[in-house]
């Protein structure tokens, strides 16, 4: 089986590495500011556990790198202007409900994490958060 190279050596990196350690694959959570040369990835999948990253030598390689498992879709899922263009319509909230369930985590545009620039919507209170996150967003990048 072949590594498994995490771009962002954070806890879900660590917890990766951890949880297929038993299955005899080796996982190198890699931190963003590493030099591309101690970094075993040339026969290795490549993937990442964060959103957004820095500009550096090995981000740069790895971006381009055709074992990066998630080059294609990380660009799009860096900004979630898209996730949240579905949320506009008070309309199509049912239909969101009715396919995740009672509960919605929405994150922040950009740079949401650990609970951090997130919320929690349940039905009933998904408007009056949406008019507080647009009410900000003409502060500030949030929504």
């Amino acid at each position: 089986m072949k590594p498994v190279c995490v771009l962002g050596n954070g806890q879900l990196g660590r917890m990766l590495r951890q949880a297929v350690e038993p299955l005899g694959i080796a996982v190198y959570p890699v931190g963003l500011d590493a030099e591309p040369e101690s970094v075993p990835f040339h026969h290795a999948v490549i993937t990442a556990e964060i959103e957004r990253w820095p500009e550096t030598a090995l981000t740069r390689e790895l971006a381009e790198h055709a074992a990066f498992v998630n080059r294609d879709i990380f660009p799009r899922l860096a900004d979630r202007l898209t996730q949240k263009q579905l949320l506009d319509s008070a309309q199509e909230w049912p239909a969101v409900f009715s396919r995740l369930g009672e509960l919605a985590i929405v994150k922040r545009r950009v740079g949401g994490y650990d609970g951090r620039g997130q919320w929690r919507l349940r039905p009933g209170t998904a408007a009056t958060l949406l008019r507080l996150m647009h009410r900000r967003a003409r502060h500030r990048v949030f929504w």
